[in-house]
């Protein structure tokens, strides 16, 4: 596809509506995944207009299973159901993958104010899938290594690496769109994300009493490339609008928020935002499948030839991905068992 032939597509009605009136839009993407030329077209113009403005929006029709993503869901409640003692024999540590205790989190690096409050929320970090043969495992390179899978639920990790699959297929059937999105040839992330990371965020955040100022997870931008979360019917999840206010995502079940993060925003010199969201306690058991997908681990953040004006200076320093992954993860969570245990 041209750029001057997409340049012809106007931002859907649909669109340019909830970016006017700050509203996350609910996209039907089943065109664009089939390969319909017009829907494509008219997807990569909406997908620019959002992530020039919104950073936020939701995916239907996005061809995954809805049995895969209700499966894991249950079986992440079987998993937060496990007795404490249990969970803690799985704990994070140096490679950030297992089990994450309430209260392990402090989300420094808000761009909305300074925090320091813990976050009411236990996680269970899983990692692309690893075997012990592995380059990267045998060096033992942080936050590659493999995967803690609790031996008293042999059906979680069954449904959680079925989802991650599924997950992995959908999120490279979207980057044709970003990379036109962005002006650049459909395939030109192809080699970029020829070994992808991804990272699944599995989470329960119950309902609670909490502290003024204090979230089920405060205000922070994503680490990744992009981030696919999806919903289920309780609410919780709230995006900080170009104006400032908060918006409230419908939970509407089969549908999939999608969002950019830190990276990418560097990666795109600050062109697609990387927008604040955060979870307020929820009124009931609420839980989360978040997959966080992003390219090789080498791929440095050098701003894309359409981001950049010739002879115009970066606005980030060129980082690998792997730095700027590690970087983010140690000023966020704590793993020190003191820091961890302190109250």
């Amino acid at each position: 596809m041209s750029v001057a032939a997409e340049s012809e597509i106007g931002v859907s009605p649909y669109i340019a509506e909830c970016i006017a009136e700050e509203r996350i839009p609910f996209i039907d993407v089943s065109g664009y995944l089939s390969g319909d030329p017009e829907a494509t077209r008219q997807f990569v113009t909406d997908l620019r207009a959002i992530q020039e403005s919104l950073g936020f929006y939701c995916i239907v029709n996005h061809g995954v299973d809805q049995q895969v993503i209700d499966t894991s869901f249950d079986r992440i409640a079987d998993l937060f159901a496990l007795p404490d003692e249990t969970k803690m024999k799985y704990r994070v540590d140096f490679h950030h993958q297992g089990f994450i205790p309430n209260k392990s989190l402090i989300l420094r690096w808000s761009k909305i104010a300074k925090n320091e409050k813990k976050d009411l929320n236990e996680a269970w970090a899983i990692m692309r899938e690893r075997t012990p043969d592995d380059p990267k495992v045998k060096a033992n390179i942080r936050h590659r290594n493999l995967n803690q899978w609790p031996e008293e639920l042999p059906a979680f990790r069954t449904a959680l690496l079925e989802y991650q699959s599924r997950m992995a297929d959908l999120a490279f059937s979207m980057l044709p769109a970003y990379a036109q999105a962005l002006e650049l040839p459909a395939d030109y992330f192809n080699d970029k994300f020829s070994n992808a990371e991804y990272y699944i965020r599995t989470a329960w955040y119950p309902p609670v009493d909490a502290e003024e100022g204090q979230f089920s997870l405060s205000p922070h931008s994503d680490h990744s490339s992009m981030t696919y979360l999806p919903l289920m019917d309780v609410p919780g999840l709230q995006v900080m609008a170009p104006s400032g206010k908060w918006m409230e995502i419908e939970p509407r079940r089969g549908a999939i928020v999608v969002n950019t993060g830190e990276f990418f925003n560097r990666w795109t010199n600050g062109r697609f935002i990387a927008t604040p969201h955060r979870v307020v306690p929820p009124k009931k058991d609420r839980y989360a499948l978040t997959f966080f997908y992003n390219c090789n681990d080498e791929t440095v953040a050098d701003p894309f030839p359409s981001c950049i004006a010739p002879g115009e200076e970066p606005k980030y320093e060129p980082m690998s991905f792997h730095d700027f992954f590690v970087t983010y993860m140690d000023g966020n969570y704590i793993y020190r068992t003191a820091e961890m245990d302190e109250d």
